[in-house]
């Protein structure tokens, strides 16, 4: 085999010399270069974690205290049920009930505690109760235990009527709801389980 001479031949030399370096190029150093700055915008990546995480652990000791200031204020105790068991909570809820009830004409045929639930950092109380009532003496009611504290949510409310008359105008409907009120659970579980 020949190879061509003069200025051709140069050129196909140095082509045959530039071949297998821009392959290495291409196929070795390129991917290690791409590596290399990959690993780079990570460690820089981390490392601003590491900055932020510092920060957020700086800042937990005063974190710490307005959880304890929050704690002790109790800013929602006046909109939650008062007692220092889910027992006497549900004691309160229906004595407030009770109240309504007499104010307004209503006529209270039963009640009956359900077990607490717990609502995220809360326990819901509940109440079942079975009403007769007009229909204004109902919706004044209904009115007077959501309106006011603490705060009290009517969950389900079936109302019938008696058969009706003509001339009729609600004077004996026939009710079913469940009342419900939230208060701040027991510390410890174990006492509010042997006491609710």
């Amino acid at each position: 085999m020949t190879f061509p001479v003069g200025l051709r031949g140069r050129v196909t030399a140095v082509a045959l010399l530039l071949i297998p370096i821009i392959l290495l190029i291409n196929f070795v150093v390129g991917p290690l270069i791409e590596a290399y700055t990959g690993h780079t915008d990570d460690i820089v990546a981390m490392q601003e974690d590491i900055i932020r995480y510092r920060r957020v652990i700086g800042e937990l000791p005063s974190l710490k205290a307005a959880a304890a200031r929050l704690e002790q204020a109790k800013p929602l105790a006046p909109f939650l049920l008062t007692g220092s068991n889910a027992a006497i909570a549900a004691a309160g809820l229906q004595r407030r009930l009770q109240d309504v009830a007499k104010e307004h004409g209503v006529r209270i045929v039963s009640l009956r505690v359900q077990p607490p639930v717990p609502e995220g950092p809360l326990e819901r109380i509940s109440v079942q109760a079975r009403l007769q009532a007009n229909g204004r003496g109902l919706r004044d009611a209904l009115y007077g235990l959501e309106a006011g504290t603490p705060y009290l949510f009517v969950d389900s409310l079936n109302i019938n009527t008696g058969a009706r008359r003509r001339g009729s105008n609600y004077d004996n409907l026939q009710v079913r709801m469940t009342l419900s009120g939230l208060r701040t659970p027991d510390r410890n579980k174990g006492a509010g389980a042997t006491n609710g």
